[in-house]
């Protein structure tokens, strides 16, 4: 892994600045944008060079030049579907990136995209199944992934399952809700530690392009694993329909047999009964 790069992150949130913090640990500089100011200092604190950045269309972009001189560019930000703007602010984002690529130092671009671009097949998915989006998400993210794959830098797209860990503890989910439908199909879910992994892995092989795979390599019911998530939080227990309707299961070749990444966190129920 080269010590001595630049690396620019999108968004620097929660999966953004754990990930930033171990890039810094292996000798990297690293810059990344926020869109709270009251973050600025708390990213120079952890060593990075930030900037205040947002993509609305009623705030100007800063010049962010220095920022296009890294050798990799990272997109953490998710499209941000709780905000009614996000979906629009999420593209013009990804506008901006395809304007500022060309004069840019950018030679690796790693998208962080979602398994959401793949349909619920009712079949084992891979980083070569059909990307048939049937979500407003997974279709936003699906044009990113052809959008950026136009650019002419080494693009990765990195389809990550939902993301659990510190601050999104699964128990509340569907905590106390009754007739939950679909409760035998099985879950597609991923650690941050694991997410922060596999995207260093991705950055240290010098030869790593196109379409990546990120889910535990184990996937319990819903029914199983959000029940204990709840118990084990002391929450109220959902109730599931035991019944198995639209479902897929993500797995991640390319990650295991190009890479031979292994998961540090496999057993996502093993995971809840260990904290």
């Amino acid at each position: 892994m080269n010590r001595n790069g630049k690396i620019s992150l999108l968004g620097c949130g929660w999966l953004g600045f754990p990930l930033a913090k171990r890039l810094i640990l292996k000798g990297f500089e690293v810059m990344a944008t926020t869109t709270t100011d009251s973050k600025l200092p708390v990213l120079k604190a952890a060593g990075i060079d930030p900037y205040l950045v947002q993509f609305s269309e009623a705030v100007q972009i800063p010049d962010l030049k220095k920022f296009f001189k890294a050798e990799t560019l990272i997109i953490t930000i998710p499209p941000g579907r709780r905000d009614p703007n996000g979906f629009a602010n999420y593209g013009r984002m990804i506008k901006f990136v395809c304007k500022e690529l060309p004069q840019s130092n950018i030679s690796k671009l790693i998208l962080i995209s979602s398994t959401s671009v793949y349909p619920d097949s009712k079949i084992l998915t891979d980083e070569y199944s059909a990307v048939l989006p049937d979500t407003d998400s997974g279709r936003l993210m699906a044009d990113t992934e052809i959008l950026l794959a136009e650019q002419k830098v080494s693009m990765i797209s990195l389809r990550l399952a939902g993301l659990i860990g510190p601050g999104r503890m699964p128990g509340k989910f569907f905590a106390g809700k009754t007739n939950v439908p679909n409760g035998l199909a099985p879950v597609n879910l991923i650690h941050l530690d694991d997410a922060v992994g596999i995207i260093l892995r991705l950055i240290s092989e010098e030869k790593t392009q196109g379409v990546y795979n990120g889910s535990a390599p184990q996937h319990p019911s819903r029914q199983e694993f959000y029940t204990l998530a709840a118990e084990l939080e002391g929450l109220e227990k959902p109730l599931f329909i035991p019944e198995k309707n639209e479902w897929k299961i993500v797995s991640t070749v390319r990650l295991t047999d190009e890479l031979n990444y292994k998961f540090e966190v496999p057993s996502l129920t093993d995971w809840l009964r260990s904290i």
